[in-house]
């Protein structure tokens, strides 16, 4: 009974040493005898302009010889030879058109033997997602001494939006493609060429998986606001005492504040130069009252110049004194100037009370 005990032990250890090593293989075999070869593992599918490319691991199986992937329902197949080293198994397949897919992959080994069918699913992209993007608007672009801020509107972000490209004229004359993330509100160049515009389009990802890259048509931008900042006032008529009065107060960028003329001491014209500290292509100007006031000019004069000697006039125009919005004067020369002259030529009152002006070109 003894020795029948003791047999019934080392059996059970054989048993549990076979184990051990058949583990390795035991999901390759089923006990019928049929074998099953190592199927695809961790499966991906990357989207592109109709295409995709599915990607999984090659597994522990060394017997796996090549794969077949399957689509339409299986009217469409691919054969991949899965090579004998390396980990990751790609496939391109190409000329596929847009729409949804279900792919099935089966692994074989060099018997035939054929795995379980693992199903994973994605989709090709092409004329009809290309159709329904949208580009991101531009708001404003300012034009500053020594950079370019364009400031970006709303993107398409659910759809695949993903990065802005701007094409432009570096100062050494060549051409240059920037890209900017999707996140920016506000993009700086410093390296643009002044006197020059730009184009910007929108680049989409349909998927964060995606092998290709989607593109909206290049629009180009309109004439720069010019920033302010640099500007000087350099001569004037005249302005009423007090800080709320001065008449620098028309070139800070708020047309809640305001240039006041002397009350009592002054009458038509009243007249400001600016100098905008560097010569540029003047497209227009935009003139505001100050805001809810309708003490401002009717009728007014601009002159431009190069050097604050010689004077050109662009224009005499009129002004509703009685609206907020900024009123836009094109200039249609298209002029280069420093210097800027405006000159109020007849009003309500004998003064003059205005809001801000700006000037707009590249």
């Amino acid at each position: 009974m003894k020795h029948i005990f003791y047999y019934l032990i080392l059996v059970s250890c054989a048993l549990v040493a076979c184990k051990k090593m058949d583990s390795t293989y035991r999901q390759f075999v089923v006990t019928d005898g049929i074998v099953y070869p190592g199927k695809a593992s961790k499966p991906v599918v990357y989207a592109g302009h109709n295409r995709v490319k599915i990607s999984w691991l090659r597994g522990a199986d060394p017997t796996l010889a090549s794969a077949k992937i399957f689509w339409n329902n299986y009217s469409d197949s691919a054969v991949v030879t899965i090579p004998p080293t390396g980990d990751t198994i790609s496939y391109t397949i190409n000329n596929l058109p847009e729409k949804s897919y279900s792919f099935i992959i089966k692994t074989y080994d060099s018997k035939g033997n054929v795995s379980v069918p693992v199903e994973l699913f994605g989709a090709s992209y092409g004329d009809v997602y290309q159709s329904s993007l949208l580009g991101r608007p531009v708001t404003a672009g300012i034009l500053y001494p020594d950079s370019v801020a364009v400031k970006w509107g709303g993107a398409d972000i659910s759809n695949g939006a993903y990065a802005m490209q701007v094409k432009y004229t570096t100062i050494s004359g060549k051409e240059k493609v920037k890209s900017f993330p999707v996140s920016d509100v506000t993009s700086v160049i410093t390296d643009m060429k002044r006197g020059t515009l730009y184009q910007y389009r929108t680049v989409y990802l349909p998927d964060s998986l995606s092998i290709d890259t989607f593109y909206t048509d290049y629009s180009t931008s309109k004439p720069f606001l010019f920033s302010p900042k640099p500007w000087k006032i350099i001569d004037f008529s005249s302005q009423h005492p007090g800080d709320e009065n001065l008449v620098s107060n028309v070139i800070d960028g708020n047309p809640n504040t305001r240039w006041h003329a002397w009350v009592g001491n002054s009458q038509y014209p009243h007249f400001f130069t600016v100098d905008m500290g560097a010569q540029s292509m003047i497209t227009s100007f935009m003139l505001y009252r100050k805001t809810g006031d309708d003490r401002a000019c009717d009728t007014f004069k601009m002159q431009i110049s190069t050097d604050n000697i010689t004077w050109t006039d662009v224009g005499t125009f009129n002004f509703n004194r009685l609206m907020d919005d900024g009123q836009s004067y094109e200039i249609p020369t298209h002029p280069t100037a420093r210097y800027f002259k405006f000159t109020g030529l007849s009003g309500p009152q004998s003064y003059i009370v205005l809001g801000d002006i700006s000037a707009y070109g590249f």
